[in-house]
């Protein structure tokens, strides 16, 4: 019997181990994260839900119409007055362009005087000191 028992022992383990290396291989498994879908999916179907007011969900913190008409409002005096402060920087930074063109100007035209002077004297004193070698000139040869 004992031959028999070991013998029966055998044969399960091998029958064990065959039952494992037989069993179909599992298939790779993707990671278990959230599956994102697009709403507009034509198999998905985004049922909302109504609970009563005393449920927890519906206390949540969605926005009834009168609050968003609220909240619009401050939004769009928030960007008007936004537009008014860009408006009236713009206008400052044109004055201040107008400004600087006129002395940009106005700094040319003294400089284009300046530069006149500054030939005419040039003219003048080249004239001068040719008058003058001149007559030195002449007075040498006499």
């Amino acid at each position: 019997m004992s031959s028999l028992s070991s013998s029966s022992s055998i044969s399960d383990a091998e029958s064990e181990r065959r039952g494992r290396s037989e069993r179909p291989r599992m298939a790779s498994r993707k990671p278990s994260a959230s599956i994102l879908v697009p709403r507009d999916h034509p198999e998905i179907e985004i049922e909302e839900e109504e609970f009563p007011p005393d449920d927890a969900r519906a206390m949540s913190p969605r926005r009834n119409s009168a609050d968003l008409e609220r909240l619009g409002k401050e939004a769009r005096q928030t960007l008007q007055e936004q537009a008014k402060a860009l408006q009236s920087s713009l206008q400052a930074l044109a004055e201040r362009i107008e400004a600087v063109k006129s002395d940009h100007d106005k700094l040319e035209s003294e400089n284009k005087f300046l530069q006149d002077y500054i030939g005419g004297l040039t003219r003048n004193m080249t004239k001068t000191e040719l008058t003058r070698s001149s007559t030195r000139l002449k007075r040498s040869h006499k």
